[in-house]
């Protein structure tokens, strides 16, 4: 999406613009008369460079947020996609901001296509990363912050880019969004506690959660994938189980997930098999989520099994 075009309205008074940008690539995003929504969108990025820019005919952005009434809209003029084509009109700052995350991921994998993207959750434990493939209500992006608050460092709980000439996962410096309400069942006090704590922006329907350095790898930080674990969330009462998976699965459970429809699909399949073969692969079942992290720190972080008392 060119940054270059000439605009053909007049701005409105009412306008502030923010440039995020990395690696010399950058989106300008316009928001009119919306103070809230201004400071939220930036709240959710990690590493970016964003900056307030004046706001000028002379550029058009790539994307213009405003309000309409009690709901919020936005347009891509480049393409004349706007809220109510695609999703509707989000009725909350934090649909608003997720409608923002969502192109956003497009954006990226549109400007650097030397990557590839995939729609998988990814946590770093121990000594690499584990990539989760997404599924629907497998409850990824929850494990994801109960791993960060266990001390291990999320690189994405939605969409992860991939380096095709290292295979290593690169992270796009979002921060995690859980869905609500949440699986009572599942989860202990002590981690609702941490949700809380570290909830910013959300409404009824989602949360997103502000993690901390050390839990949130920024934009363009890398890691070896070291496993690849389907997840499979159970409703019934009863221990986290991590079985072995064949290859196959793995490389069909990510080829599924692929979201670089640009790459040549042999292109994207010989990367994934090469990740598939340079990892262990798993599918877990479980039920309640500490559980889960319990047998993946015990699985795949060696501080955790070390028996001698040094670690690493």
């Amino acid at each position: 999406m060119s940054q270059d075009a000439v605009k053909t309205q007049t701005v409105q008074t009412d306008t502030r613009r923010l440039k995020i940008g990395w690696n010399g690539v950058h989106w300008i995003v316009d928001v009119v008369g919306c103070e809230d929504l201004f400071a939220d969108l930036q709240k959710i990025l990690r590493g970016w460079n964003v900056v307030e820019q004046p706001v000028t005919e002379a550029i058009e952005p790539a994307m213009v947020f405003s309000r309409i009434g009690d709901v919020y809209d936005w347009k891509l003029p480049a393409n004349d996609l706007t809220a109510k084509r695609l999703f509707g009109y989000p009725e909350s700052n934090a649909s608003a901001v997720r409608d923002f995350h969502f192109l956003f991921n497009g954006w990226f994998g549109d400007e650097f296509q030397q990557y590839f993207t995939l729609h998988c959750a990814a946590v770093k434990v121990g000594d690499g990363v584990i990539l989760f493939p997404g599924g629907h209500r497998a409850g990824k992006s929850l494990l994801t912050v109960a791993l960060a608050a266990s001390g291990h460092m999320v690189f994405g709980d939605d969409v992860v880019a991939i380096d095709p000439v290292t295979n290593k996962v690169l992270s796009l410096g979002l921060l995690p969004r859980i869905r609500l309400p949440l699986p009572v069942q599942a989860i202990t006090s002590v981690l609702r506690e941490s949700l809380s704590k570290h909830s910013i922006v959300g409404d009824a329907e989602q949360q997103y959660l502000d993690l901390e350095a050390g839990q949130m790898a920024q934009v363009g930080k890398s890691s070896p994938v070291k496993a690849i674990v389907q997840l499979k969330r159970s409703n019934k009462a009863g221990p986290a189980r991590l079985d072995d998976a064949t290859n196959g699965a793995a490389l069909r459970a990510l080829i599924c997930q692929n979201y670089s429809t640009d790459m040549p699909a042999s292109s994207v399949f010989d990367h994934l098999h090469r990740i598939v073969e340079g990892a262990s692969c798993h599918c877990m079942t479980y039920h309640k989520i500490d559980d889960a992290v319990s047998l993946l720190e015990a699985a795949f972080d060696r501080r955790v099994s070390d028996q001698t008392g040094v670690g690493q």
